[in-house]
């Protein structure tokens, strides 16, 4: 394991994601422009049994945002194999694997993160000690033209711990993973409930790790919804 760096994994399951993922995309490429970004920044897109021309056409979707932070690095890593049908929970515990720093974290396609989101986590994690930073993710209603996103007024994002929320992947917050400080057979994400399987993963390591929930209150993310 790598000291520096923060490894972000992120699921395609279609090409009709990608205007949803370059927006993505963008907003982690501009974490990096914060004085204490954790650089160097590692994207690693999961890909669910795309074909030799999705896999180009995300490739080529991607290109142009790569100037945006030279020292970044992006890999997609296709399933091909026909098992298990449902990848959700495997292809994160792929990127898991595949992922070289101490510091990780997962997103949705449609899922940003606000300026200064990693850097405000990671303080949380120097100054505490803690093996993972909650930061607050409001749900942001969008209209959707073509590629053309148009934001509608996000709600609020949740505050309080997680401890006392049930397994809902809408209440799942920005997360920043310390997995130096993560004991190795917890380091894995299993099926729960649907869609659930990132705010189980959340939950469960609460039992075993220190958690910092300050900035559950503070707005570091969105998660776009149609409307």
């Amino acid at each position: 394991m790598e000291p520096a760096g923060l490894d972000v994994v992120i699921r395609l399951y279609d090409t009709s994601e990608l205007p949803r993922l370059d927006h993505c995309v963008f907003s982690l490429l501009g974490q990096s422009l914060h004085a204490d970004f954790p650089g160097p920044l590692r994207l690693h897109l999961m890909l669910q049994r795309l074909s030799l021309a999705e896999v180009q056409a995300v490739r080529t979707a991607m290109e142009p945002l790569r100037s945006l932070d030279e020292t970044a690095s992006l890999t997609l890593h296709n399933w091909e194999h026909p098992e298990p049908i449902d990848l959700r929970v495997p292809l994160l515990n792929w990127g898991l694997e595949v992922a070289k720093g101490r510091y990780f974290t997962c997103l949705g396609t449609a899922e940003l993160l606000l300026p200064g989101a990693c850097a405000k986590l990671l303080a949380r994690l120097q100054t505490t000690r803690a093996a993972l930073a909650l930061g607050g993710m409001a749900t942001q209603p969008v209209r959707w033209w073509g590629d053309v996103i148009l934001p509608l007024p996000a709600t609020q994002p949740s505050s309080g711990s997680i401890a006392d929320k049930p397994v809902d992947r809408r209440a799942s917050p920005v997360f920043l993973l310390d997995r130096a400080r993560v004991p190795l057979e917890d380091l894995v994400f299993r099926v729960s409930q649907p869609d659930a399987e990132i705010a189980e993963f959340l939950q469960r390591l609460r039992i075993c790790c220190q958690v910092d929930t300050e900035c559950m209150a503070d707005l570091l993310g969105l998660r776009q919804v149609p409307n």
